[in-house]
C-alpha cells in the first residue's frame, strides 16, 4: 500500500504514536491544537 502525503489545507491521515513514556496518543485527540510530530532514530 502506499500512502501520499495530504496536500496543503488537506486533513492529516489517521495517526497514534507512542510518547515517550510509551502511551499511544492518537493525532485526532489533539484536534484543533499545534502538533508538532518529530522522528527520532532510535540507537541501539
Amino acid at each position: 500500500m502506499t500512502m501520499q502525503a495530504p496536500r496543503t489545507g488537506e486533513p492529516a491521515p489517521e495517526l497514534e504514536l507512542p510518547d515517550l513514556d510509551g502511551r499511544v496518543t492518537a493525532l485526532r485527540d489533539l484536534s484543533g491544537r499545534p502538533v508538532l510530530v518529530s522522528f527520532l532514530r532510535h540507537a541501539g
